[in-house]
């Protein structure tokens, strides 16, 4: 506005200056009369853009460039609402402008004015009543994916009803919200009626969108696919670097705006903008509108976004390995009619054999992007029940497009009719050992309840589902994934020096139990698990990341917590010479723990879980305590609160703690022996 009035007053100065010597040039004085001026409706809507014209003449006789000004209430620059520019008239001017009229409710007088050296016919007025607007504002921009991955063209929007039934043909969206309405990029959002709560995706491209996110979008905005098409006006794209995206009504006034990237608006937003990164959708966090970006979260394309699944069961196993993982995974597949299985790795021989034996309806889910490359035998088994089984992998390739969900998929867990089967085990030999004296520490459990086997179906279903990108079917020509030339499996059973020493434990009490999901919300509900401890806290991991991004681990900084608070914590970590890289990685936390107070120790019988005993509840899962396992992954873990069977698990974490503690105070007395007697 203030641009516009300086460039009036350059103009309204040049026109003096043009009067001051038409005297010399000509007879005749250049003499402009406003006769009349008008807007298209003496009433309107606060935030309509109204017509407003009026008629000059030219009754001087001469012809000079001119410029006729509008204004509301006061001719001043800031009530400057508009002007047209004209080289030159003959008889008369009809000057015309939209007048936006947001911002400016009530009764108000229109002016049109021309300058020259006959003031008293140089102004005319009209009178205007802006009546005031309710607007309503239920509906949410509830999704945002403006940084797509390159060439897929897939950017889209999200709209959700917070409130009652309501017509979308009076909003649009726009990503210039702070133009005059006319001058916006519009897509216009169709005359359909949104229910409460219902959420519309509108997408760039209808195609890419369904193999990113594995369902079909409502509306696509230039025309890729089979979708239903929006009117667009002018170009809509969202900018990589940032911008502002607005839903508006039709009379200009935001409903509700976000503002994301390297970006700054403030009409309708409060602070910083919302931080995003290639590959990752923004995503408001359910109907929270406080116009910032507190408000909002963000997760890579592709990702579920389940919660917390909380049940009552009376049925259960639990069992550990190398004990007896083998005798009650085995025998429930022996029995398993429809059967699904979403494992990192599967190399067993002898549970393949089971399958290949079975009449069941088989889906099996693996990784595709084992860190070594797919085993040999994986790939055979996979080639040999790819015949009456549906196999797929979940995998990755930039190179050729294919952008995968999760880092790894690397959940451990089967559902075979209405019995559910989760454990820390990987289905290999070592993970579920035939022989009881070999192979890891692994803990499982298997919940029969039909509730949990529809949630888990699912949480599968959703990975497995072939419309996914990364989805890909098991390809028997394929050279790294298919069939592997001149391999045979072998059906060695390997032996140890371990002796058994518990069998499995059946359950027919009632207990309530709770099915957490990386990335979904594991790191939440972990963290809650550990804040809950009164009397004691056994951890047994696999491997346990002492940082997080230059962070401390979010869970290690709630044991801490806790043992100030008084809580009795220990720690039992793998140490195995073959892995370094996470030896090194045990070595820093067990020092930080004890130096913070805690108890932690390695063990050599090979731990491969991923457990956590909270007083009478114990977590089984997939989930390892490092960033990638909890913040990108795929991973399942199942939180039971019943004594007898935390209790069960407990057995094995002081057994193996009695070994460890005998093997150093075997290790001090010989120490102690030789200093004596050398």
């Amino acid at each position: 506005m203030i641009s516009i009035f300086i460039k009036v007053k350059k103009f309204v100065v040049a026109s003096l200056l043009l009067i001051f010597i038409m005297p010399s040039l000509s007879a005749e004085t250049f003499d402009l009369s406003v006769r009349w001026v008008k807007a298209e409706k003496n009433f309107v809507i606060e935030g309509e853009i109204v017509e407003i014209e009026a008629r000059v003449d030219n009754v001087g006789g001469a012809s000079y460039p001119f410029a006729v000004y509008f204004y509301i209430d006061s001719i001043d620059g800031e009530h400057l609402i508009g002007m047209k520019r004209y080289d030159s008239i003959n008889k008369y001017r009809l000057p015309k402008i939209g007048f936006d009229t947001k911002g400016y409710e009530g009764k108000h007088e229109i002016i049109a004015a021309v300058f020259d050296e006959n003031s008293s016919n140089n102004f005319a007025t009209c009178n205007i009543t802006i009546l005031k607007t309710m607007v309503k504002r239920d509906l949410l921009i509830k999704r945002v994916y403006y940084y797509a991955y390159p060439n897929k063209n897939n950017e889209f929007i999200s709209i959700i009803n917070c409130g009652s039934e309501t017509w979308l043909s009076n909003f649009y969206i726009t990503t210039q919200p702070w133009r005059m309405a006319t001058k916006q990029n519009k897509i216009f959002l169709p005359k359909v009626k949104i229910k409460h709560g219902e959420e519309i995706y509108i997408t760039q491209n209808g195609s890419s969108f369904l193999k990113e996110m594995g369902f079909n979008a409502s509306f696509e905005y230039y025309n890729c696919s089979p979708i239903p098409d929006l009117k667009r006006s002018g170009s809509f794209r969202l900018s990589n670097r940032g911008g502002a995206i607005a839903i508006k009504d039709s009379t200009n006034h935001t409903i509700d705006c976000i503002v994301y990237g390297n970006f700054s608006y403030g009409d309708g937003w409060n602070g910083k903008a919302i931080e995003g990164k290639e590959g990752y959708v923004l995503e408001r966090k359910d109907c929270i509108d406080t116009n910032s970006s507190n408000d909002w979260k963000i997760y890579k394309i592709g990702w579920s976004h389940l919660k917390p699944f909380n049940f009552t069961s009376m049925h259960a196993i639990a069992f550990c390995s190398p004990d007896c993982s083998y005798d009650v995974v085995s025998k429930a597949l022996e029995e398993g009619n429809n059967i699904s299985i979403n494992v990192y790795m599967f190399t067993h021989p002898y549970l393949y054999k089971i399958l290949e034996k079975s009449n069941a309806s088989i889906h099996i889910l693996l990784d595709g992007n084992v860190i070594g490359g797919l085993p040999l035998a994986e790939r055979y088994i996979a080639w040999k029940l790819s015949r009456k089984a549906s196999i797929r992998y979940m995998f990755g390739n930039e190179d050729e497009g294919i952008y995968k969900r999760y880092r790894f998929d690397h959940a451990k867990y089967a559902v075979i009719d209405e019995k559910c089967i989760i454990e820390s085990a990987n289905w290999v030999m070592n993970g579920i050992p035939v022989d009881k004296s070999y192979g890891n520490r692994e803990w499982g459990i298997l919940v029969e309840n039909a509730t949990l086997s529809n949630f888990l179906l699912n949480v599968f279903n959703t990975d497995f589902n072939p419309l996914m990108e990364d989805s890909i079917p098991f390809n028997e020509s394929d050279f790294l994934k298919g069939k592997p030339r001149n391999f045979s499996i072998s059906f060695f059973i390997p032996h140890g020096n371990y002796k058994k020493k518990f069998g499995a434990l059946e359950t027919h009490t009632k207990f309530n139990a709770t099915v957490i999901l990386s990335p979904d919300n594991a790191e939440d509900e972990i963290c809650r698990l550990i804040q809950k401890a009164k009397r004691e806290i056994l951890v047994e991991q696999a491997y346990i990341q002492k940082n997080w991004h230059d962070e401390l681990n979010p869970f290690l900084e709630k044991l801490i917590e806790k043992k100030k608070e008084g809580v009795e914590i220990k720690v039992l970590m793998n140490y195995n010479p073959s892995y370094k890289s996470t030896n090194r990685m045990n070595e820093e936390t067990k020092r930080f723990l004890e130096r913070n107070g805690i108890e932690a120790r390695f063990s050599k019988l090979n731990i491969h879980n991923k457990g956590l005993i909270v007083d009478d509840k114990v977590l089984i899962s997939s989930i390892n305590w490092g960033e990638n396992s909890v913040r990108n992954n795929r991973e399942i873990g199942i939180i039971i609160e019943n004594e007898n069977i935390s209790n069960y698990f407990k057995k094995f974490f002081i057994m193996i703690g009695i070994m460890v503690w005998k093997r150093r105070e075997a290790m001090i007395l010989s120490s102690l022996r030789f200093l004596l007697y050398s």
